[in-house]
């Protein structure tokens, strides 16, 4: 069943309230036409041109997208809903639409709101996030403003709650001051005709949009805070411990809180609350793969229009942040957009980074480091500049970062080679050097000018500009580190693949819980029939009343990287496993173990690891040491910390000849990788 979009639903609440009652009624009672009467057609077709329907319905902002949700299909300058758009879905909208719309119209009076405050605010030391926060005990932005246009009622994400929680969760309140064109509208500072440079006073002007105080303040009440804190007190705490344990006496290398804590915030906000769109699905067959047949635009924003099984779906690629707060799902451009707020909500100095290299992402400047910090949270990667030429095999030209108080010229920090990116510049003659600076220079002056900051704030700024110049031009000839060579991961493979771009890096890493730690024991099994892992301890002996502690879906879940690698269903002789994708010559995958953050090392190991090949191709198995030794030998694992388990496919005359895991997809309760630790 096709899943409720309440965030469309609501952010019709966003127009004024007569015209979203009168918009509201007028689809309900199309929709209770269809339900009672379902076998007839015309209760299933509206004409666009219709007077009626476009002035009560589609004048309203939000109610097409909503439409075309629920399953309606524009044709011939109708909206229709086939026959075979589930009318289950179509209750489920209609029930969802009439309580909101019962809630506008007939809104509780404020004695009878009773404050919720599981989702609390924190306070901060930042400037942005403290004043974007309010002083009471709940994250409910104040009543009166909630009668505003602009407002937007969301649970907080990440959250999956029962019916009780849902009663007694905070609501989010999604709100801005003010219309995003008047948010990113200012004095332009930069003349002439150069595409170039309008294109960096635009972007500059864009991301003062994240400033907006009722907006850092919804932004901040959607974060699970306290969750994301305790995992990163948890990882400090860690590092103490092994750094204690080491012969290391350098604590420079210990990380700060913060730090650690945008690590989980760019983790969080990857795996629950933005979603990555290759295209719209067919609501009709589910066709992932749906063609984009023209790209328009409407009421000033970009909208690509796919095509499937006749009917057209509309994706809009909203650049206001408190679009993006509401539908959470893009590509790169959303991606860093919203995560770059959503950092500045947190009292981050952030920056929105843009490549003409046609991919975004975020810089943020950490304390403890003294240095802007790379951060791809497409890719949940920190401080890897070098990976989109190194991995990505991308051609660097120009990178801007954008903040509140700076415009930055950063290209030199993701790319080594700054001989050839200046030959590249001169050969492309997008603007002399000499104009790209000039132009810097007025947009920083532009930024910094409306900060009203004090004489000692601006020589901060001033000495960070200078340091990081200096930092710039000592990247030149930097060696790229392993985490820099690994290819993109976000998008569908077909999408990578027609970029060049196709390595899985999930790094995800096993680490013991208390509960093994206690037991001195670690096991991992995975069952390629169910496309699942689970992590248990063992019990008494095999597996009685052994327990099973957690479970991952997706062989990609519980891997550290992987190239060149899926899950291969054969349909007609209905068995699964791990190959190489089609038309490549080598692959490899790898899952990683670090067991030495508690104190524990390997007494003994047990292995198995399912693998057929034919026709002369391999499967070489490697256990890589955290020295970057490597040996073919399981026992070479023993007191050992921490270790990679590395797979390399290769050979054969198909991909489909060098094979892991395979086994039939019946087979739901059998395990071809199980790995069973003792530790010491």
């Amino acid at each position: 069943m096709a899943t409720l979009n309440q965030a469309l639903v609501l952010a019709l609440e966003s127009n004024p309230k007569e015209a979203y009652v009168v918009a509201a009624e007028t689809l309900l009672r199309l929709l209770d036409n269809i339900i009672r009467e379902p076998q007839n057609a015309k209760y299933r077709t509206v004409r666009i041109d219709n007077p009626s329907i476009r002035e009560k319905l589609l004048s309203v902002e939000g109610m097409k997208q909503l439409m075309l949700a629920i399953g309606f299909v524009e044709s011939n300058g109708t909206l229709t809903v086939p026959s075979n758009v589930l009318l289950a879905n179509v209750r489920r909208y209609r029930e969802f639409l009439y309580e909101r719309k019962e809630l506008v119209k007939n809104p509780p009076k404020e004695k009878d709101i009773t404050p919720i405050g599981s989702v609390t605010c924190t306070e901060s030391n930042s400037s942005a996030a403290s004043a974007a926060v309010t002083t009471t005990s709940t994250t409910n932005i104040p009543q009166e403003a909630a009668t505003e246009k602009s407002k937007m009622v969301l649970q907080p994400s990440g959250s999956n709650p029962t019916a009780g929680q849902q009663r007694t969760e905070a609501l989010c309140v999604i709100k801005s001051s003010r219309p995003f064109l008047a948010r990113i509208e200012f004095p332009k500072v930069i003349p002439g005709n150069n595409t170039l440079l309008r294109q960096l006073e635009l972007l500059s002007d864009q991301v003062m949009q994240y400033e907006d105080e009722l907006l850092l303040a919804s932004g901040t009440s959607l974060i699970p805070i306290d969750t994301l804190t305790a995992k990163a007190k948890s990882k400090l705490t860690q590092w103490q411990r092994l750094l204690a344990t080491s012969e290391a006496t350098d604590q420079s290398k210990e990380p700060s809180e913060k730090d650690l804590l945008l690590e989980e915030l760019t983790a969080w906000f990857r795996a629950e609350f933005f979603t990555w769109v290759n295209a719209l699905p067919c609501t009709v067959c589910g066709n992932e793969k749906t063609q984009l047949v023209r790209s328009t635009v409407e009421d000033g924003v970009r909208v690509e229009v796919y095509q499937c099984c006749g009917q057209l779906r509309h994706f809009y690629r909203y650049n206001d942040v408190e679009k993006l707060l509401q539908t959470r799902r893009g590509r790169c451009g959303e991606w860093a957009n919203c995560f770059t707020f959503l950092c500045r909500c947190l009292g981050y100095d952030a920056r929105y980074v843009f490549s003409t290299g046609d991919h975004v992402w975020t810089e943020v400047w950490s304390e403890r480091r003294q240095r802007w910090i790379h951060v791809d949270p497409c890719e949940n990667v920190l401080d890897a500049p070098l990976m989109y030429e190194h991995g990505w095999r991308k051609e660097i030209t120009y990178v801007f970062g954008f903040a509140r108080d700076d415009v930055q010229d950063v290209t030199w920090r993701y790319t080594n080679d700054h001989q050839r990116l200046l030959q590249r510049r001169r050969q492309g003659d997008a603007c002399s050097e000499h104009a790209l600076l000039d132009a810097i220079a007025k947009l920083r002056t532009k930024r910094r000018a409306g900060l009203n900051c004090t004489p000692e704030q601006m020589s901060v700024l001033r000495k960070r500009t200078i340091d990081e110049c200096l930092e710039l031009l000592a990247n030149a000839g930097r060696v790229p580190t392993a985490a820099e060579r690994e290819g993109r991961s976000s998008g569908s493979l077909e999408w990578r693949l027609q970029r060049g771009e196709q390595q899985t890096n999930t790094r995800y890493m096993f680490i013991p819980t208390e509960e093994e730690v206690q037991a001195k024991q670690f096991n991992i099994r995975y069952c390629c029939a169910t496309d699942c892992y689970e992590r248990f301890l063992k019990g008494a002996s095999n597996r009685v009343n052994e327990r099973i502690m957690e479970k991952s879906n997706g062989w990609e879940s519980r891997q550290y990287v992987s190239r060149n690698i899926f899950r291969k269903e054969e349909l007609d002789w209905k068995m699964v496993y791990l190959a190489r994708t089609e038309g490549t010559d080598e692959a490899t995958i790898e899952w990683n173990f670090d067991f030495s953050v508690q104190g524990l090392r390997v007494k003994q190991i047990e292995l198995r690891f399912g693998q057929e090949t034919y026709e002369g191709a391999k499967v070489e198995l490697y256990y890589i040491k955290s020295d970057g030794s490597q040996s073919q030998a399981l026992s070479s694992l023993c007191e050992c910390g921490k270790f990679t388990l590395q797979a390399r496919l290769s050979g054969g005359k198909s991909w489909q000849h060098a094979q892991l895991f395979r086994q039939s997809k019946t087979a739901t309760d059998e395990y071809p990788f199980e790995m069973n630790i003792v530790l010491m």
